[in-house]
C-alpha cells in the first residue's frame, strides 16, 4: 500500500510540474504590406527625375505580373513585372521567391527609383515587408515585335517581354555557348533579323544554361528587354522557350576584318580601288570602298557573294546594311543565274534590284528584305557593284549581309 501510494505520489508530482513549466504560445502574428496610394506601373515610372534618385518614403502600392524571374540564374535578387500600361524593373535585397506568372502587389515605401546605365529601376526592394503574392500562374503573353521596332524606342522598350520571329544567331553553328559557366563570366551574343537588324542578347555566366550551345538555326526567340547606355540587350528566360531550329541565313558580317572570306569574292573592273574593311565610327568592322584618293578615279568594282542552290528554295531573300556620303553614282545590286564565281561579271547576265539605300551622312539604313523568289537556280550568285567616276563619286559602307536560302 505505501509503494502504492509512493507511485501515485510522482505521478502526481510529474503532472504538477509539466503543468508548471508549459507556456502558452500566442498564434504568430502574420505580416501584411501596406497599402497606401495604388498607382499603375507607367504612374511609378513616371515618378522618375532625371539625372536624380527617387526615395519612397510612403506607402504607394503597384500591380503587376512576374514575366521574368531568378529561378534559372539568369537574374541575382531581381524581377520584371507588368501591368498592361508599362513594365518594371525590380531589384531586392534578397532573393524574391516570384516566379514567372505571379500576380504581385508590391508596396514601395523605402525604395529607390533611379537609373543605372539608362535602364530605370526600382531599387532596395524588400520581398518580406514589400511584396504579396495574390495567385500564381498567369502568364503573360510575349509581345510579338521586330528588332527594328525595339530599337526605335529604347524607353518604351524597357522591360518588354518579347517574342522575335524568324531570329537567329550570328555566332549560331560555331559551337559556342550562351556564356562561360565554368568560370562564370558573362556574355554577349548577337540576334539578327532577315532584315539585318541585330541586337545583343546578355546571359550571366551564373545562369544554369550558361554553358549550353547557341542553337544553330533560326525561328521564335522569347526574351525580356532591358535597356544598357545606348542600347538595348535581350535576357533569356528559359533556353527552352527558343524554338530556333530552322535553316539558318548566310549571314556575311566583316567582324573577322576580311572581305572574301566564306567565299565572298571581288571583281575590280576598273580603277584602283577595292572594298576594305573599315570600323571607323562603329564598333565593329564593315566593308567600305570610295574612289577618292587627292581626286576622284573612275571606279567599278564588284562585291561578289559565293554560289548559292535555289532550286528548292521557295522563300528566298537578301538584305544588307548600308550607309553612304558625298556625291556620286549609287550602289547597284544584281543576281545571276549563270555566272562561273570567277570571270569579269560581264561575262554573265545579270538582273537588276531594287534596294533601299542609304540618303547620305554616312546613315545605317537597311536595304530591306529583297524577294529573290523568282531566282531558283543551282547556280545563282549576288553582287553588289559600286561606280565612281572622274568627276565624282561617293563613300559606301556595308553591312550584315544576309541571304536567306
Amino acid at each position: 500500500m505505501k509503494n502504492l501510494l509512493k507511485n501515485y505520489s510522482a505521478i502526481f508530482i510529474l503532472i504538477a510540474l509539466f503543468t508548471s513549466c508549459k507556456k502558452d504560445y500566442e498564434d504568430p502574428t502574420i505580416k501584411t504590406v501596406a497599402t497606401g496610394s495604388v498607382q499603375t506601373i507607367a504612374q511609378v515610372r513616371a515618378l522618375y527625375q532625371p539625372g536624380k534618385t527617387i526615395k519612397i518614403a510612403e506607402d504607394i502600392s503597384v500591380y503587376g505580373v512576374v514575366t521574368m524571374d531568378e529561378s534559372t540564374g539568369n537574374l541575382y535578387k531581381e524581377s520584371y513585372i507588368t501591368d498592361g500600361t508599362g513594365n518594371l524593373y525590380l531589384r531586392f535585397t534578397t532573393g524574391s521567391g516570384l516566379y514567372i506568372g505571379d500576380s504581385v502587389r508590391v508596396n514601395l515605401n523605402g525604395a529607390k527609383i533611379l537609373k543605372y546605365n539608362q535602364m530605370l529601376q526600382v531599387d532596395s526592394l524588400h520581398p518580406d515587408n514589400s511584396v504579396v503574392k495574390l495567385s500564381t500562374q498567369n502568364y503573360v503573353t510575349p509581345e510579338t515585335i521586330s528588332i527594328s521596332s525595339l530599337l526605335a524606342d529604347l524607353e518604351g522598350s524597357q522591360g518588354k517581354l518579347v517574342k522575335i520571329d524568324g531570329a537567329f544567331f550570328a555566332e549560331g553553328g560555331l559551337g559556342l555557348s550562351y556564356a562561360d559557366g565554368e568560370n562564370q563570366v558573362s556574355e554577349s551574343r548577337y540576334l539578327f533579323a532577315l532584315n539585318g537588324d541585330e541586337i545583343e542578347v546578355r546571359t550571366s555566366g551564373y545562369s544554369n544554361f550558361a554553358d549550353d550551345t547557341l542553337p544553330s538555326g533560326s525561328g521564335k526567340f522569347i526574351g525580356v528587354v532591358a535597356q544598357y547606355n545606348d542600347g538595348l540587350q535581350l535576357l533569356i528566360r528559359d533556353p527552352q522557350e527558343l524554338e530556333m531550329d530552322g535553316e539558318a541565313p548566310l549571314l556575311k558580317t566583316f567582324n573577322d576584318q576580311s572581305i572574301t572570306s566564306g567565299g565572298w569574292t571581288t571583281q575590280v573592273v576598273t580603277g584602283p580601288f577595292n572594298w576594305i574593311t573599315n570600323d571607323q565610327g562603329s564598333s565593329s568592322h564593315y566593308a567600305a570602298l570610295t574612289n577618292y584618293d587627292n581626286g576622284n578615279t573612275a571606279s567599278e568594282v564588284w562585291l561578289i557573294s559565293p554560289s548559292f542552290n535555289f532550286s528548292n528554295s521557295t522563300a528566298q531573300s537578301l538584305s544588307f546594311k548600308n550607309a553612304s556620303n558625298y556625291n556620286g553614282p549609287d550602289i547597284e545590286v544584281y543576281v545571276s543565274t549563270n555566272y562561273d564565281g570567277a570571270s569579269l561579271p560581264n561575262t554573265a547576265t545579270w538582273s537588276q534590284l531594287s534596294a533601299n539605300l542609304s540618303g547620305g551622312g554616312f546613315e545605317w539604313v537597311s536595304s530591306g528584305i529583297i524577294n529573290l523568289s523568282s531566282f531558283t537556280g543551282a547556280n545563282t550568285y549576288i553582287a553588289i557593284k559600286y561606280t565612281g567616276t572622274a568627276s565624282d563619286g561617293k563613300t559606301w559602307e556595308l553591312d550584315n549581309i544576309i541571304i536567306n536560302k
